[in-house]
């Protein structure tokens, strides 16, 4: 199945083509999304791989287009680091977004259990046990 950064890379090239039984396949059933609390328009939280599926479908209400761009990843033996860039374009505005997120990825069993996003890149390294 590849390492746990491959699987990470196909879960946001799943995201990025909507193929997301695939991406939910990665994920135990108890998964948590945790949003970064500055990112206006979303869900701070879910709290099971179902409501997080109900999340992914509501992208297309809101956003004309919308991809992940892998930047950067890190792993501890748990933890995933991933640097990304959020491109999309409103569907209501029209207005172009780039926005650099931080994800870190909680891994139970090979699989991913938790995600939590940030805007601050120390603030997320840090939580992920990884260095600057």
């Amino acid at each position: 199945m590849g390492t746990v950064t491959d699987n990470a890379r196909a879960g946001y090239d799943d995201f990025n083509s909507h193929d997301f039984e695939s991406l939910l396949g990665r994920m135990t059933e108890d998964f948590t999304w945790e949003e970064a609390p500055e990112v206006p328009g979303s869900p701070q939280s879910v709290r099971s791989r179902a409501e997080f599926a109900h999340y992914l479908r509501s992208f297309d209400e809101f956003w004309e287009r919308f991809r992940f761009e892998v930047m950067e990843t890190a792993e501890t033996d748990d933890t995933l680091y991933a640097r990304v860039v959020l491109h999309g374009r409103g569907k209501r505005s029209g207005a172009d977004v780039a926005l650099e997120i931080h994800h870190v990825w909680g891994l139970r069993d090979g699989r991913f259990a938790s995600m939590r996003a940030y805007l601050d890149e120390d603030e997320a390294r840090a939580a992920a046990g990884i260095g600057s």
